[in-house]
């Protein structure tokens, strides 16, 4: 399936999708299709990393992708 997403990138980016609740997709950077984390909530962010469903993914490695937010229900 394709759904189009927002690639979440900056603090800006990561605090609204946090306080909307969107579902956000955890994908390894250099592999387009790596999907980790599919449609987790955004529970905490750092410089760092990102904390989704209690685990932290570094920013620098990994790609957090929103999607529409009727695709997490």
């Amino acid at each position: 399936m394709d759904y189009t997403y927002k690639v979440l990138e900056s603090d800006l980016d990561l605090l609204a999708a946090a306080l909307s609740e969107v579902p956000v997709a955890v994908a390894v950077k250099e592999y387009e299709d790596d999907i980790l984390e599919d449609g987790g909530r955004i529970r905490e962010y750092t410089p760092n990393s990102v904390r989704i469903r209690g685990l932290s993914y570094s920013r620098e490695l990994y790609e957090f992708r929103a999607y529409p937010i009727h695709m997490g229900e």
